[in-house]
C-alpha cells in the first residue's frame, strides 16, 4: 500500500474495502511473479553492461556516506518498525493509514531534539502534499461536472455486453490495460485519482463486479504503466532530474524504448496473474 503512491490514493479513497495486509496478500504475489522476466528483459537489453563482476569500493563508501547520528537512526528504525506493524493491525484497531504515519512522524519529531524540529519540518516535501490536496480537489470538481459520469457509463456499457458470469474477468483485462497505457503518457497519481470515483459508480450500476478485485487491476496497470514513459510515474522525473546532475541526461525517446516492452511485459504477465487469482479465489 506504501510502495507507490497509486496504491495510496486507492487505500485512502478504499479504506472502507481494503486494509493494508490486503495490498500485501493481493498484490506481492502478482509482483514476485512478474519481476523476473523484467529482470531477463533488461539484462538482454543492456548487455554486457549488467554483466560480469561489480567492482565497489565499500570502505570508501562508508567514508563517502557514514552514518552521522547512530541514536537516531535506532530511533526512527523502532518507529518505523511500529508505523508498519500498526498498518498490519488495521483490521483491528481500524486506525486510517493516515492518522497512523502522522502519529509515527510526531512520535520522531518527540524522540528528536526538539530544539531542532524546524529542520525536520523544512524537509517536508510540502508541494507535494499541496500538489495532493489540490489534485482531489480538480477531481472533486471534474466530478460535479459530471466527466466522471460519462466515463463511468462507457465502461459499464462496454462490461454490460458481456455475460455477467464473465463480466468480472472483462472488467478486470479492461482496467489493467485502460490503467496501463493512459498511465504511461499521463502520470499515473492524477489518473488514478480520477479512476477510483469510476470505478465505484461502474460497481454500483453493473451487477456481476466487485469493487475490490478492480482495485488490485487499478494498482498493477497504473503502478506498470509508470514504467513506459519518462512522465508516467513521478519517480521516473525525480531519477531523470537526479541523472542528469550526475551527468547522465536520459531523454524521453530513450527511456521509452525500454519502459514501453518493460510495460508490456509487465502488464501481460499481471493479467494472467489477475485472471487466475479471480478465477480461484475473487468469484
Amino acid at each position: 500500500m506504501i510502495g507507490d503512491p497509486p496504491n495510496i490514493i486507492v487505500g485512502n479513497l478504499l479504506s472502507e474495502y481494503l486494509n493494508f495486509t490486503d495490498f500485501l496478500v493481493n498484490l506481492a504475489p502478482g509482483v514476485v511473479i512478474t519481476a523476473p522476466f523484467i529482470f531477463v528483459y533488461l539484462v538482454w537489453w543492456f548487455g554486457d553492461d549488467v554483466r560480469g563482476e561489480l567492482v565497489a569500493d565499500i570502505p570508501a563508501l562508508q567514508k563517502m556516506y557514514p552514518i552521522a547520528n547512530k541514536p537516531l537512526l535506532v530511533k526512527c528504525g523502532v518507529v518505523l518498525g511500529c508505523v508498519i506493524l500498526a498498518f498490519f493491525m488495521h483490521p483491528i484497531t481500524h486506525l486510517d493509514p493516515a492518522w497512523i504515519s502522522i502519529l509515527g512522524a510526531i512520535w520522531l519529531l518527540v524522540a528528536f531534539d526538539m530544539h531542532h524540529c524546524h529542520e525536520a519540518l523544512m524537509a517536508v516535501e510540502w508541494d507535494t502534499l499541496l500538489f495532493f490536496a489540490s489534485l482531489f480537489v480538480v477531481v472533486e470538481g471534474v466530478g460535479e461536472l459530471g466527466l466522471l459520469r460519462a466515463i463511468a457509463n462507457l465502461l459499464s456499457d462496454l462490461i454490460e455486453g458481456v455475460e455477467e458470469d464473465n463480466r468480472q474477468m472483462a472488467a478486470l483485462v479492461l482496467i489493467v490495460w485502460c490503467s496501463s497505457i493512459f498511465s504511461a503518457f499521463v502520470d499515473n497519481i492524477p489518473f488514478t485519482a480520477t479512476m477510483v470515483p469510476v470505478m465505484q459508480q461502474m460497481v454500483r450500476q453493473v451487477d456481476g463486479i466487485a469493487i475490490e478485485p478492480l482495485a488490485w487491476a487499478l494498482c498493477l496497470g497504473a503502478c506498470f504503466g509508470g514504467n513506459g514513459t519518462l512522465v508516467g510515474a513521478s519517480a521516473n522525473i525525480v531519477m531523470a532530474s537526479k541523472a542528469e546532475i550526475e551527468g547522465y541526461p536520459i531523454k524521453f525517446i530513450g527511456f521509452m524504448k525500454i519502459g514501453m516492452p518493460v510495460l508490456f511485459i509487465s502488464v501481460t504477465f499481471a493479467t494472467g496473474y489477475l485472471l487466475v487469482v479471480n478465477t480461484l479465489f475473487w468469484k
